[in-house]
């Protein structure tokens, strides 16, 4: 799987270095009139549509998680300053199961499944090579990622209440293993402008999480579609 994410990378990089050199010179004589006014001074609602890989994390003496591949929602909000450059904010997030290893002071393993949930707010830099309707892109940006490991590491608290509508009403909290880090990413794809309000923008991403306790920076290979409306 890994090498063929490798080869599906390779092939987009190449796709649009030849896409760029085909249509420089349409691009110049205004490729089509779908934006006549451009993009720049427009702001733009984002949907992204995300697959993240698989991948395994290395922790401290030997320690490791295995995350199984899942798919990835979010929105955000983004400025277009010119028909080159865009600043936006991010917000997304997802669930996973995994499977843990964990190394005893014996030097035994064990192993145990859980979910992992994560969500992630990032300030992203979207740079359009070209002014057409379509156009390849290259992207880049830092955020900050919030993990919640589903392990229980506190007891379990909880309260009863009546409800107008429910009547008598109870609810338990109980409180996991949770942390926050600072995450990068960096991304190549094309935009497709389909008419005035709406654009696609399939790319290949790659994100790093500092993740506290790691054995170096974890990184995630993710496919993504974002769904563009103009506002």
């Amino acid at each position: 799987m890994k090498q063929a994410l490798r080869i599906g990378a390779a092939c987009m990089v190449i796709g649009i270095l030849f896409f760029a050199v085909l249509s420089a010179a349409a691009d110049a004589q205004e490729f089509s009139n779908i934006r006549s006014s451009g993009r720049g001074g427009n702001w733009d609602f984002f949907l992204p549509l995300a697959y993240i890989d698989s991948a395994t994390v290395k922790g401290e003496n030997g320690s490791s998680v295995d995350l199984d591949a899942t798919m990835g929602w979010g929105f955000g909000f983004g400025y277009n300053f010119n028909d080159h450059f865009n600043l936006n904010g991010m917000f997304t997030w997802s669930q996973r199961n995994y499977k843990a290893t964990v190394v005893n002071t014996d030097g035994t393993n064990q192993k145990y499944n859980n979910t992992l949930y994560s969500s992630t707010f990032g300030v992203n830099g979207i740079y359009y090579l070209l002014s057409g309707d379509i156009t390849p892109f290259v992207s880049a940006g830092i955020g900050m990622t919030y993990l919640d490991s589903n392990i229980q590491n506190g007891p379990a608290s909880g309260s009863c209440w009546y409800d107008p509508w429910w009547g008598y009403v109870c609810n338990n909290y109980v409180p996991t293993k949770t942390q926050y880090d600072v995450s990068y990413n960096a991304g190549i794809g094309v935009r497709f402008d389909l008419s005035r309000q709406f654009s696609l923008q399939p790319s290949y991403n790659k994100m790093w999480v500092d993740i506290n306790k790691s054995s170096g920076t974890p990184d995630f290979d993710i496919w993504r579609l974002d769904f563009v409306f103009r506002m």
